[in-house]
């Protein structure tokens, strides 16, 4: 007769994942959702709570509603969608809450939770008493990023839930969020360089998962998947603009709530990789590379060094092609027309420096703003035949692509023209033996 195993009636171990923030979070708790019922083989519960009908692979919110008073400090309601009535909220994830610390599944329990580090003094200390009531053993694990490069991360992550923000603003954020938990936390806080690892050889997850006590024969068979890439400079100038004429926090002006959903399509434009203009040799640049040397000196670990990479002109071949269908597919017809009056400008900044970009955005500004249709023919003819085929011209060894679509302009405007026409000719044979 098989035995049947007993659950126990407490933990043996809890560990609490507490972030810190932009530090892959997010990759840590779809993987640890995605393969829950492997760590439950191993003797990790990862819970999963829900509230209606939405699965929550972050604990964030659940152990806020569950613990926080109020939870509308740290935004819940307003992730949750109950910021008029919170209570079915929290009477939920309390239910929940409760559940998983007083029905052990398994020998340890992990909680993932970045939002813990922005808690209060008081609200930190329920935590830890609660947590610590149901185990023997509490740990608490928190990765640490560069302020200098957490500053950029931080501010593309606000850029895409429709915020404005002042750099200056976050300044000192990182070491606020270690303190904290190492206040909360002493002699249990365990701190790992970020920067460390990403480039270990299992990659950030992997890392994590050993950390916890996760066999690295396991990971053969696991595909980790990552979450919250960095969007393109020339994607974060987009949101930008849609983010100066719609603010998130202007919905009372305006009438648009906004959500990370609206600008999706953006998300994925190609460009250079987004840093902080102008950061260099800055006042700004000096005083987070002074608040990363403290921390540095705090944790006894070093950050890379701070790389300035040479910003490239934008609007580049590959951004070029991707940029109309990227902006085509916003939803929202205002801010299709903001991405289009946005390209004219800086079309407009370009010319007669770099006509054939100029030319391009152009040319993109008004399909953008007639929703992929043909531009109107006043406006091809406007512009001209050598507006185009000089612009596809310049860009013909980058970009044969865009190269011909422009060339077909001005050859719409211009059927007769015999260099016209061979050059179109020329860019379909190219293009046919790719």
């Amino acid at each position: 007769m098989q035995q049947v195993q007993q659950q126990p009636h407490r933990y043996r171990r809890i560990i609490l994942h507490a972030g810190l923030h932009k530090t892959g979070s997010t990759s840590i708790q779809n993987n640890c959702f995605k393969y829950r019922e492997m760590l439950l083989e191993h003797g990790i519960y990862y819970p999963v709570f829900s509230f209606r009908q939405r699965q929550l692979a972050n604990h964030s919110d659940p152990i806020t509603g569950a613990i926080c008073a109020p939870p509308r400090l740290y935004g819940m309601p307003r992730r949750m969608q109950v910021e008029t009535d919170p209570a079915p909220a929290q009477e939920a994830f309390s239910s929940q809450f409760e559940q998983v610390l007083n029905e052990p599944r398994a020998d340890t329990l992990l909680l993932s939770a970045e939002l813990v580090c922005d808690y209060g003094e008081s609200d930190m200390q329920v935590l830890a008493r609660r947590l610590s009531e149901k185990c023997d053993e509490l740990q608490v694990i928190a990765f640490v990023r560069s302020p200098a490069s957490s500053l950029e991360s931080m501010l593309q992550q606000r850029n895409i839930n429709g915020n404005l923000m002042d750099p200056r603003s976050l300044l000192g954020v990182v070491s606020q969020r270690y303190g904290r938990l190492a206040n909360a936390f002493p002699g249990i806080l365990q701190i790992h360089n970020f920067h460390e690892a990403v480039v270990d050889p299992d990659g950030l997850v992997g890392y994590f998962l050993r950390a916890i006590g996760v066999p690295r024969e396991q990971f053969g068979t696991l595909d980790f998947g990552t979450a919250n890439e960095r969007v393109s400079l020339e994607a974060h100038r987009l949101i930008e603009a849609i983010n100066r004429a719609f603010p998130a926090d202007g919905v009372a002006g305006h009438g648009i709530a906004r959500s990370f959903l609206d600008i999706k399509p953006l998300l994925v434009l190609p460009g250079q990789p987004f840093q902080l203009e102008a950061f260099r040799d800055s006042e700004l640049y000096e005083q987070v590379a002074g608040e990363g040397r403290l921390l540095e000196q705090q944790l006894g670990f070093a950050f890379p060094a701070s790389v300035h990479r040479q910003l490239q002109p934008l609007w580049q071949g590959p951004t070029l092609m991707e940029l109309e269908a990227a902006a085509s597919k916003l939803e929202n017809p205002l801010f299709r027309i903001t991405i289009a009056d946005y390209l004219e400008g800086e079309a407009a900044i370009l010319q007669p420096r770099d006509a054939a970009t100029a030319a391009v955005l152009d040319f993109v500004a008004a399909r953008v703003r007639a929703q992929g249709e043909a531009p109107p023919v006043l406006l091809l003819e406007q512009l001209g035949a050598d507006y185009f085929k000089y612009a596809a011209l310049q860009l013909e060894r980058v970009s044969p692509e865009m190269a011909l679509q422009l060339m077909s302009l001005a050859l719409h405007l211009r059927p007769e023209a015999e260099f016209i026409n061979e050059r179109v000719e020329h860019y379909r044979e190219k293009l046919a033996k790719k």
